[in-house]
């Protein structure tokens, strides 16, 4: 089979001075037999409006933003945009490339980010990438936490200056703006998206590689490649069509692959990969190049039960990761023994010194934090991870003597407990980062910060070291206060790290996959057939 060799990843920096480096007509050649189509597995979309949806690759595919990575070079670069500068890392200027269009022919111009993100931004719409905004001057008054109205509906913070410049102030410098500005949360939306909101939601378009045909619900969404895109081939892909097969299961998914009717499927669990190896080959599975996500036990703070941390380092330490990583999980995993995943700057090893398993040890800490009479729940989402949750529920009790219960329930059910401070356990989940920095996985325990609403955790100090980092030009020096701010959270142990998941993918003879920076995307990859 045809496969491209993964590209080095260099090292992220924060550069100051981005600057396009003009587009490429470079596109694959033509298929042997036909259109070039390649169908991979999606669950059912909230929407495909990039910024309700953030996450969504659907979206992502739609999209081309103001910066992205290219997969040929593995580096932030401007795509959208032709110039992201900034003298001080707070306020920062951005030129955009001439004569872009949406897929409708109508002009991307600086109004179609800046309403976009007025809109993301106004906590009152309920839109799902609203936090992207918290680092914009301005977003406090369009979220006010007293259940007010705002009395705005625009962040201070962005302005116009002409249809091709605009400007932005953050409420503090902020070195890692620029990878920020590759968010599906920071897409533009043209005119119609405003004036007819349902009309656009049930025919979307953008300005990316891959425009949109149809969506059958909870069947299947179609693509098609949009020969207006003018970015470099490392920002889209081979395919003239893209099919999202919508499953509730990936079993269901992989079961289609076997029988030749998909071709790409993501974040496979272990237990399915030593299966596609032996009925699909060996060159069906795609290793990923970096670990770019994280599984980890975080702790509410406000169940006041578990708030000690010794009982927390206590459950840490009684957990046998290696063993776990090495059985159940296949070696598709590696055990985690800091916050931040070596494939960041900022890693320090053995930073969580209680990720050692110490059986012996892990009873002396829980008898100093006084023991523990309850139940310890864990709680978590869906049913990927029923069989992991359950090893590790099964250790914490035999080696700590407590009774520990799972809490299995929908995402949808999750999200809303977390949401709704009503968690009564710890929690497991994955989280990784939408772009490389150590920013992404210690936010979560920043006041407010990204993806702090699981722990609640609050310390001003750690609040203080990350905004200092992030005003580091300097990435290494950046990573040493980032560092700092990781060692004073692991002294409250509000999280358990736990495990790196390879997150392989698995693709037919047909699919080129390519990742971004640890993330695979459908939409990047080449046509083999």
């Amino acid at each position: 089979m045809l496969k491209k060799n993964l590209i080095a990843v260099a090292a992220a920096s924060a550069a100051f001075m981005l600057v396009a480096s003009g587009c490429s007509s470079a596109a694959p050649g033509p298929a042997a037999n036909g259109e070039k189509t390649l169908s991979f597995n999606t669950g059912e979309p909230k929407s495909l409006v990039a910024s309700k949806d953030a996450g969504s690759q659907l979206a992502m595919a739609m999209c081309a933003n103001l910066m992205e990575v290219n997969v040929e070079t593995q580096e932030y670069e401007p795509l959208a945009a032709k110039s992201v500068t900034s003298t001080d890392a707070k306020t920062w200027k951005i030129q955009l490339q001439d004569d872009w269009t949406f897929q409708d022919g109508s002009p991307v111009v600086a109004s179609s980010f800046v309403d976009a993100w007025n809109k993301t931004a106004t906590g009152s719409n309920a839109w799902q990438g609203n936090a992207y905004f918290t680092v914009f001057e301005g977003y406090k008054e369009l979220n006010p936490t007293d259940g007010s109205k705002p009395t705005t509906d625009k962040l201070s913070g962005v302005k116009v200056i002409d249809d091709k410049n605009f400007e932005v102030t953050l409420k503090a410098p902020n070195a890692d703006f620029p990878m920020l500005l590759s968010a599906n949360a920071l897409c533009p939306l043209p005119k119609q998206a405003f004036s007819d909101p349902e009309g656009y939601e049930a025919n979307p378009i953008s300005n990316g590689p891959y425009q949109f045909v149809s969506w059958d619900h909870n069947v299947e969404i179609v693509m098609k490649k949009w020969d207006g895109f003018k970015g470099a081939q490392g920002f889209s892909g081979g395919a003239d069509k893209l099919v999202g097969k919508i499953y509730t299961a990936i079993d269901a998914a992989y079961t289609d692959m076997v029988a030749g009717n998909l071709d790409m499927i993501r974040a496979v669990p272990a237990s399915m990969i030593s299966k596609g190896k032996s009925q699909l080959g060996d060159d069906s599975v795609y290793p990923m190049s970096i670990g770019s996500a994280q599984q980890t036990l975080q702790f509410p703070e406000y169940v006041a039960e578990l708030k000690n941390p010794d009982l927390r380092k206590a459950i840490s330490m009684s957990i046998d990761r290696e063993a776990i990583a090495k059985s159940l999980l296949e070696g598709q995993a590696t055990a985690s023994d800091a916050l931040v995943p070596p494939s960041l700057a900022s890693y320090r090893e053995g930073s969580c010194d209680s990720c050692t398993f110490d059986p012996v040890g892990a009873k002396k800490l829980l008898e100093k934090a006084g023991g523990f009479d309850g139940t310890l729940y864990l709680e978590f989402g869906g049913t990927t991870y029923q069989q992991l949750v359950q090893v590790i529920s099964k250790q914490i009790q035999d080696n700590l003597g407590i009774k520990v219960q799972m809490k299995p329930m929908l995402g949808t059910e999750l999200e809303a407990r977390r949401n709704g401070k009503k968690l009564e356990g710890a929690v497991f989940g994955g989280w990784g980062w939408a772009y490389k920095s150590p920013d992404q996985f210690l936010s979560q325990y920043e006041t407010g910060g990204d993806g702090n609403a699981t722990s609640g955790y609050s310390n001003p100090a750690v609040d203080k070291l990350i905004k200092d980092a992030r005003a580091v030009q300097d990435p290494t020096k950046a990573g040493e206060v980032y560092a700092a701010a990781e060692a004073e959270i692991m002294k409250d142990m509000p999280s358990i790290p736990l495990f790196i998941p390879a997150d392989p993918g698995l693709h037919s003879k047909c699919a080129v996959m390519n990742d971004s920076q640890g993330d695979l995307q459908y939409y990047r990859a080449g046509y083999a057939c």
